[in-house]
């Protein structure tokens, strides 16, 4: 019985999440892909570096203070500082680009797991040092916190 219920209950569940995909890419004249030009050549990839370039000076902030409680909150005031401004511009990709553009959205994930590893991975890195101070373990957390919750769609 469960020869034939779990490949059937597999074949209706691909079937029915193929039901709803109409995937439509138009070229428009000014060579911007979408509905109508919704997004330009780049953007995606450009907004990915720029989610790189932030996420590397976060982290080096962290890394290369003598104090690792002063990077971190460094690196907090320079994330409270921008990540409005980066939260938005993802939110913006998720209506525009990536939701017309497969291979965008692909290279759009693999950015962010990892720029959020990145950042979690300060956390490894400092594991000994927190472990004695709860402020530099707290600071670590909420760091990887906020960071995390730019990606959160609102």
């Amino acid at each position: 019985m469960y020869k034939i219920v779990a490949p059937l209950l597999l074949l209706l569940a691909c079937a029915a999440a193929l039901g709803g995909c109409s995937y439509t890419y138009t070229q428009s004249p000014n060579g911007g892909g979408g509905a109508g030009g919704v997004s330009e050549p780049g953007v995606v990839d450009e907004v990915i570096k720029q989610l790189h370039d932030f996420t590397e000076e976060l982290a080096g902030k962290v890394e290369q203070s003598a104090d690792p409680k002063e990077g971190v909150a460094e690196a907090q005031k320079l994330l409270d500082g921008r990540k409005s401004e980066l939260a938005a511009r993802i939110n913006a990709l998720r209506r525009g680009p990536l939701a017309l553009d497969a291979s965008a959205k692909g290279r759009w994930l693999e950015a962010e797991v990892d720029g959020t590893q990145r950042i979690n991975q300060l956390k490894v890195k400092y594991l000994d040092a927190s472990l004695s101070d709860p402020e530099l373990k707290a600071g670590l957390d909420q760091l990887a916190s906020d960071y995390d919750a730019m990606f959160k769609e609102r």
